[in-house]
């Protein structure tokens, strides 16, 4: 009984700390109206409602059937908001993603689906 102790307690210990509120959602103020370039601001919150003011965002836009993402980092931060303007560099399909910043080890992609772009 003592080794069955013993070896949960020790599991236990050498276990991975748990991430328990380690996610963000992301807030935009708007989404691409088809123009080539969209201000908007972000604001990154810790369970949906705390500001992460020292995150590290950036929205990525890519054009159906590249490869290659195109990254945009914020322009100005205002408390836990942060601005960005986003060129689009031709007309087509665009998909979008955006990157919370809750950094160093929550951090991961929210995904918008496609906007389509007229130039």
């Amino acid at each position: 009984m003592k080794k069955l102790l013993l070896s949960a307690l020790v599991a236990l210990t050498l276990a991975p700390a748990a991430s328990a509120g380690c996610w963000a959602t992301v807030r935009l103020t708007s989404m691409p109206t088809g123009a080539p370039t969209w201000n908007v601001t972000m604001r990154p919150l810790q369970h949906g409602f705390r500001p992460l003011p020292a995150a590290k965002p950036r929205i990525e836009i890519r054009l159906q059937g590249e490869t290659q993402w195109i990254v945009f980092r914020p322009k100005a931060r205002v408390g836990g908001a942060f601005r960005f303007v986003v060129r689009f560099p031709e007309a087509g399909t665009y998909s979008l993603r955006v990157w919370d910043g809750f950094e160093p080890t929550c951090a991961r992609y929210h995904t918008y689906g496609t906007v389509d772009i007229g130039l």
